[in-house]
């Protein structure tokens, strides 16, 4: 018996020794998201792989996981708290088998246009009699980008119809100098490199070739976030104009009228082509612009004055312009003036202080 006893104890130190020193070994921890970019409000799953490659029994894992600050947890019987950093953390428990690996989803969503990482766990895990614990962070890097939401189509539908009509009526008061369908009777208006020499030789009048009006309407779009406004309305109001750019292309699209987009935002990592974007039309055209107003911050790489020079370098004459701009400001109106006679095309200015709040509807 006594022997028995000496044995059993000498067991329980020798395994109570080993799981002291290997609590964690072997252990694993990744996860990623199923979708990294989303609408505000859509659900979406983090996946978690935790592996064990060791030969032992695991029988106690605490996963700590690190959630951006906003998260919010869709399974009700999930255990969640706010640290002091105002992340969301994320609790479980685990056992793995010996060379096993346990996968979970929970589901959540993001409320807010933005950036968000996701950084890894802390995983705890116990001794062979619960006297002590070894903590490790495993550390894990990954993105979800949420789009902004869409502008309420009624604060669009009043500016822009006017707007787009002028577009298409462009259309057919603008000649393809390319398709050459004839030629007329010269008037003296007409540019002297219209004149078809051919046609005035067999007239033994001066002739001018005709064109046909088949152009197709290209748009510009401007974003502006350079603002004068106290920092409490800052934000609010870029917001805005980040829901107005989206829903501005979303409307092109529809229409099938090509754009190109040009901004003076910056954006949180390395997305630097993002600021201009050239004339396009189509799913991924659109995608590159929403993920770049996702991950746009809020503030500028240069002044509005900057900007439209720049605009003034990559447009052509006589293309349409629509500005959006924070608000209204009679310095940005005289640039926008200017810009018009540089360029010929129509130009609306359109404002974020226009729109409701779109985080505060219901």
């Amino acid at each position: 018996m006594v022997v028995a006893l000496i044995v059993l104890v000498a067991v329980a130190v020798v395994l109570q020794y080993r799981s002291m020193m290997n609590a964690l070994k072997g252990i694993g921890y990744s996860n990623r998201c199923s979708k990294l970019i989303v609408e505000p409000d859509e659900s979406f799953e983090m996946i978690t792989t935790i592996s064990n490659t060791s030969r032992r029994f695991v029988p106690f894992l605490k996963i700590d996981e690190v959630l951006p600050r906003e998260t919010v947890v869709l399974d009700g019987h999930a255990r969640t708290k706010i640290d002091e950093k105002d992340n969301v953390r994320h609790i479980s428990s685990a056992y793995l088998m010996p060379r096993s690996q346990l996968e979970r989803r929970l589901p959540i969503s993001l409320p807010r246009r933005g950036r968000y990482l996701f950084r890894g766990a802390d995983i705890t895990g116990g001794d062979f009699l619960g006297w002590n614990d070894d903590r490790r962070h495993f550390f894990v890097l990954n993105e979800v980008v949420v789009y902004p939401k869409a502008a309420p189509v009624d604060d669009l539908s009043s500016v822009l119809g006017g707007f787009l009509g002028d577009v298409s009526v462009r259309r057919f008061i603008m000649e393809d100098p390319v398709l050459a369908v004839g030629a007329r009777e010269y008037t003296g208006r007409e540019p002297l490199k219209q004149i078809s020499w051919n046609h005035s030789a067999r007239t033994t009048r001066l002739m001018v070739k005709q064109f046909d009006y088949t152009i197709e309407p290209v748009v510009s779009v401007m974003l502006d976030v350079s603002i004068s406004a106290r920092e409490e309305t800052k934000e609010p109001l870029i917001e805005r104009c980040f829901s107005l750019a989206r829903s501005v292309c979303q409307l092109l699209e529809n229409k099938g009228i090509a754009y190109d987009f040009i901004t003076n935002a910056t954006t949180g990592n390395a997305l630097s082509s993002w600021v201009y974007m050239g004339e396009g039309l189509g799913k991924w055209h659109f995608f590159s612009i929403l993920e770049g107003l996702g991950r746009a911050t809020y503030d500028c790489i240069e002044p509005f004055r900057t900007t439209i020079e720049k605009m003034k370098r990559q447009q052509a004459g006589n293309r349409s312009t629509l500005v959006i701009l924070p608000e209204r400001d009679n310095e940005k109106h005289e640039l926008v003036r200017h810009f018009q006679n540089f360029s010929g095309g129509a130009v609306t200015c359109i404002y974020g202080e226009d729109i409701d709040d779109i985080y505060s509807r219901a």
